[in-house]
């Protein structure tokens, strides 16, 4: 890697300086945009094309700009100069040896990634959204965003979201709010930090799902191309542990068969985000759910009625949303051939799809609202 730096610097350090005149600030390289640290996401490692464009800007004596959006949205701004200097002394005569430089430069990144892990987050939680809204970003130039990207604040809270809110539909309502970040013309490079601490690993539909809402999110935001990019996981440094993003169980999980208030009467709930694919009523996996659903059906007595109720929630508070009454109902209609393809009758089953209303639990936004419920009487 440095004998990549020495020849490229060889052929393009005279012409470099000679722009830029004696005494003034370092043109911009680029821009990091960073979470702070917390105990949930891995350390940042500069490589890639992160570090592609950190080595350019040294090499033309330009500054990369640092963005750092803390845990409750505030944002701070840093400069680093990559110039290298003798001595590494900030002002120090620029080095003209192509293999000094080198050196100096990839000593600089080493401080720069310790300069952007050491200080921990001073609010538990993250919000790259809601720092993005309010940051100013030089889009004229190459920007690296360096997350997890699993937010735990409004208007992307991941843990009201549960990988089941459609990115479409959301992105709809962040951009008629009039609350998408200023990114026109931006060229960003997302670098998805690893989970880490007590936050659990993503299984990969909910790892999709993370890469189509940030890749919509930003698109829309002006961003003409946004690219992907998956680092080993480091460890993270900080102890401060934020706020978990639950990660459904895989499908397989079995469906229990609980009684409820009401006598002679039991329910088995199938949440949405374990079963089926993000805003559709297909199964994430069908065998995988038979087998999960099968102790339910063999629990359904060979008279009982049962009532098979689709319910979904969204980050709006409108009830009766035509959109989810008529998902509700087509998951609820999936449900209901899984039963019969267990045994029980069809013509003793009874699908409601409900949409947003007469949720289960009384937040609206509660995850635990996108359900499928079967209700059967056991007298």
């Amino acid at each position: 890697m440095i004998g990549l730096v020495v020849a490229a610097l060889s052929a393009s350090a005279a012409v470099s300086v000679a722009r830029q005149r004696h005494g003034s600030a370092p043109v911009l390289g680029g821009t990091i945009v960073y979470t702070a640290p917390t105990a949930n996401q891995g350390a940042i490692r500069i490589d890639g094309a992160a570090r592609t464009m950190v080595e350019q800007a040294g090499l033309a004596h330009q500054s990369v700009r640092l963005v750092r959006i803390e845990g409750n949205g505030a944002v701070g701004y840093n400069t680093a100069d990559m110039t290298p200097r003798l001595d590494g002394e900030p002002d120090g005569e620029p080095l003209k040896v192509p293999e000094r430089a080198a050196e100096e430069i990839a000593r600089s990144i080493s401080k720069l990634e310790g300069q952007l892990n050491e200080k921990s987050s001073v609010f538990a939680g993250q919000a790259l959204f809601a720092g993005l809204s309010k940051a100013r970003i030089d889009t004229s130039r190459p920007v690296f965003v360096f997350s997890s990207g699993l937010d735990t604040t409004d208007p992307v809270d991941f843990r009201k979201l549960a990988f089941d809110v459609a990115p479409a539909g959301l992105i709809q309502d962040l951009k008629a709010a009039g609350e998408l970040p200023a990114l026109r013309g931006a060229v960003i490079t997302f670098v998805v930090l690893a989970e880490s601490g007590r936050q659990p690993v993503l299984r990969r539909p909910q790892s999709v799902y993370r890469e189509t809402l940030w890749g919509g999110l930003l698109r829309a935001a002006g961003a003409p191309m946004v690219r992907f990019e998956y680092p080993d996981a480091t460890p993270s440094e900080s102890t401060l542990a934020a706020p978990v993003v639950a990660v459904p169980p895989p499908p397989g999980t079995p469906v229990p068969a609980r009684t409820t208030r009401v006598p002679g009467e039991k329910t088995c709930t199938l949440s949405a985000a374990t079963y089926f694919a993000s805003d559709k009523a297909v199964l994430l996996d069908r065998q995988a759910t038979l087998r999960a659903l099968r102790p339910c059906a063999a629990t359904i007595g060979s008279t009982a009625r049962v009532s098979v109720e689709g319910h979904t929630s969204s980050m709006s508070k409108r009830p009766n949303n035509p959109v989810a009454l008529r998902l509700s109902t087509q998951r609820a209609q999936v449900v209901a051939g899984l039963l019969v393809q267990l045994g029980v009758a069809r013509n003793r089953i009874e699908v409601k799809g409900y949409g947003n209303a007469r949720q289960p639990y009384s937040d609206p936004s509660d995850p635990r609202n996108r359900c499928v419920v079967v209700r059967f009487n056991t007298i």
